[in-house]
């Protein structure tokens, strides 16, 4: 199991030295960009390039993406958001060539996971929802190359349990499509250890946060109600051996932030890391 970051806990910030230094100073040795612009422009070769230099400068690489959910960080509340399951052709095309234009450069610099959302809405998603997103999932198959392979993630929405992601990836090859669980969706949603244990034979990477089984807080491991050595445990029984993604929240950020800084929040998350990992602490 490899540990790894998303680059979630900076999405209003730019990726420079100080932010690619926290990676080992904090013992993550992989990065998961969260492909939002203009956090992470990949529709700028040059500069997502630039990106992804500062990040191997200090030892660190990018093995996985998170594919656009909005056309820029910073107006997300007022754009439409790209989605490969909408009903209209043009935004479903749209939301297509962004995820497409991002795993190809994905591909470029060696291959690796692109996390994929469904977004389907919590009712009526099927079937016309449905088939968009195989649509749009076919057509990234066929256009970007087979050194990146998909991995779509459950949601906390009853359309976005294990079972109904299980029945899309299991219509493609394994070395194509994959599950994305993610753990705190899970414990919001279902049961942790049942969507671990239920998405075993198909799972490929994990995105990890706590919350207290309402919202999708994005907290570090222990700050909420999921039971994290049951959830190792089981990861370790159905021998899962891909990234292990922990998916933070910036909480230095507005009135009444809980830290101080990067470095407390990734101290704190480090240590529960350890312990969890290695009975440390």
């Amino acid at each position: 199991m490899e540990i790894s970051l998303s680059t979630h806990l900076f999405a209003f910030q730019d990726i420079d030295e100080s932010i690619a230094s926290l990676f080992p100073r904090f013992g993550f040795p992989s990065a998961e960009l969260w492909a939002m612009p203009p956090h992470f422009p990949y529709g700028d070769t040059a500069e997502a390039d630039r990106i992804a230099g500062v990040l191997a400068s200090k030892g660190v690489g990018v093995p996985s993406l998170h594919a656009p959910l909005y056309p820029d960080v910073r107006t997300y509340k007022k754009d439409r958001w790209y989605s490969l399951s909408s009903e209209n052709e043009p935004h479903r095309k749209a939301s297509v060539a962004a995820s497409a234009q991002a795993a190809k450069w994905l591909s470029h610099h060696g291959g690796g996971t692109m996390v994929l959302h469904t977004n389907f809405p919590a009712e009526q998603w099927y079937p016309h929802r449905w088939a968009s997103f195989l649509s749009s999932l076919n057509e990234l198959l066929s256009e970007v190359p087979d050194n990146v392979r998909f991995a779509v993630e459950n949601t906390p929405l009853p359309s976005g349990r294990v079972d109904v992601i299980l029945d899309v990836v299991d219509r493609y090859a394994p070395a194509r499509v994959g599950v994305c669980l993610d753990l705190g969706h899970a414990n919001i949603q279902e049961n942790v250890q049942n969507a671990i244990r239920a998405s075993g034979h198909r799972l490929i990477h994990v995105h990890a946060s706590d919350n207290h089984a309402a919202r999708d807080d994005h907290l570090v491991p222990g700050r909420g109600s999921i039971a994290w050595e049951r959830a190792f445990a089981a990861l370790r029984d159905v021998g899962f051996e891909g990234a292990f993604t922990v998916e933070l929240r910036d909480y230095t950020r507005g009135e009444g932030a809980c830290y101080g800084s990067h470095e407390e929040i990734l101290a704190e998350c480090r240590a529960a890391l350890d312990r969890l990992l290695y009975g440390c602490g």
